[in-house]
């Protein structure tokens, strides 16, 4: 048995202890006051992250950003991708660096510290890498007074790794993960869990309070386009002008077509989740050949089933325009 194996095996025995009412109550949203909250992104990969970070940021009435984390990522196997990249630790330092050019461009008193996360994926690993992001989200887990909310739009790897190194912090947080696709989808072959099917496991196994968004058939309904960015957004502040100039260098948005920014689900449901239809299910099995397997017998996670896309748009314009 490999070492995140057996590591594994012994976080599950730990939160066998916890009760439903425990790991539901871990998975409420505070609906009033500042929400406790780090992101975990790819932010280079393309731009819709850069939507997340951005209006996490300015949603500080609602949102108490702490951190962000810069995620790897490897995309090299699509042949449309603006900077092809093979090597997961180039992917999270062109994350890591993409981070501080959004974060300088948002206009807040208070800014989000940046951490480097993982150089290798948890299938690439013996053991758990203690990377600054992941030793970070231990520490800032333990410290946090109520639950830490965990925004994971792009490969879990660097959850998983602080939950293989550290897995008492499953009592401490709730991963709001965009990943997969919906259960009705005839795979479940996306990016953010198809480059790490072993982190994307130990989301799914460990127990942690989770908060599923899946993509096709879920927040694909998330889109705009590059002529609705630039009308909106070219020529207001610093942020929103550099999000409208972004855009386009996308290599795949081409003629007629839309733009889903998909990675802004997380942060609105933070903000207002009355905007979501929602469900509770047995946590699903993630197959080898990327397809959904179910037993009812698994601890429960929430499933989003829908999702008012004006309302996020609208807030999302209206705090970019003002930067």
């Amino acid at each position: 048995m490999a070492n995140h194996e057996l590591a594994l095996t012994q976080m599950k025995a730990k939160f066998s202890s916890m009760t439903l009412s425990e790991r539901m109550a871990k998975m409420d949203i505070p609906t009033s006051g500042n929400i406790a909250t780090v992101i975990d992104s790819d932010t280079f990969n393309e731009i819709d992250d850069q939507f997340a970070i951005a209006w996490a940021m300015l949603r500080h009435d609602r949102i108490d950003l702490q951190a962000i984390y810069a995620a790897p990522f490897t995309n090299s196997m699509f042949n449309d991708s603006h900077e092809a990249v093979s090597d997961p630790n180039v992917g999270m330092t062109l994350s890591y660096e993409e981070i501080e050019r959004v974060i300088d461009r948002v206009k807040v008193e208070k800014k989000p510290e940046i951490f480097k996360g993982s150089t290798r994926y948890v299938y690439q690993s013996t053991t758990a890498e203690r990377s600054d992001a992941v030793n970070d989200l231990i520490a800032r887990a333990h410290a946090c007074e109520e639950v830490l909310q965990v925004v994971s739009i792009g490969a879990p790897t660097n959850i998983a790794h602080a939950l293989l190194a550290d897995p008492s912090i499953t009592d401490k947080i709730h991963v709001l993960w965009l990943g997969g696709h919906s259960f009705d989808w005839h795979d479940t072959e996306e990016f953010n869990l198809l480059q790490d099917k072993d982190a994307s496991r130990v989301l799914l196994n460990s127990g942690v309070a989770l908060t599923l968004f899946p993509c096709m058939g879920v927040t694909n309904t998330l889109a705009t386009s590059v002529p609705e960015l630039q009308y909106y957004l070219a020529g207001t502040s610093e942020i929103g002008d550099y999000l409208a100039q972004e855009a386009p260098k996308c290599p795949w948005i081409g003629f007629a077509n839309r733009k889903v920014i998909w990675d802004i689900a997380p942060i609105g449901y933070l903000i207002d989740a009355s905007w979501y239809t929602e469900t509770f299910v047995a946590s699903p099995i993630l197959n080898d050949n990327l397809t959904w397997s179910f037993d009812n017998r698994r601890h429960p996670v929430r499933v989003i089933k829908f999702i008012e896309r004006d309302e996020l748009f609208v807030d999302l314009f209206n705090r970019l325009i003002k930067g």
